[in-house]
């Protein structure tokens, strides 16, 4: 009987540990930027940026000002994001194009990711949130 109760707690014990995020979770959904390092709320004259992680390896979205998209790789909550190319508008507002800049130099600092409670956040290489991003409905 002891070897079996041996053999049941290091089964447990090797079925405790941390399994990495599902990049399902990230993938094939569009999410709206609710928080930005740099910004303690988003605008209310500015438009909302988005992302979209493709199954393809590619990101999409929208900056606030700008349409923009990079290659991407996820493997358990690590995120590696190449760098952003966009199109070239400036927002009218300059709260706006403070925003947008913001929301780059997030998307690119990204070392990792977690989702919890429907909402995506970006981590830089010092695990801290510098983005934060619902659902979009």
């Amino acid at each position: 009987m002891r070897p079996t109760i041996l053999t049941l707690l290091v089964a447990l014990t090797l079925g405790c540990s941390t399994t990495p995020a599902s990049t399902g979770e990230l993938r094939d959904r569009d999410w709206s930027l609710v928080w930005v390092e740099g910004f303690d709320s988003l605008p209310s004259g500015a438009a909302t940026p988005t992302i979209r992680f493709g199954s393809d390896g590619r990101l999409g979205g929208n900056t606030g000002c700008n349409s923009a998209g990079a290659n991407y790789t996820a493997e358990g909550n690590r995120l590696t994001i190449e760098a952003l190319i966009s199109t070239k508008r400036a927002c009218l507002d300059p709260q706006g194009n403070a925003l947008e800049r913001a929301y780059i130099q997030a998307v690119e600092a990204t070392r990792s990711y977690r989702i919890a409670d429907g909402q995506l956040e970006l981590l830089d290489a010092g695990d801290q949130v510098v983005a934060r991003f619902t659902l979009s409905s």
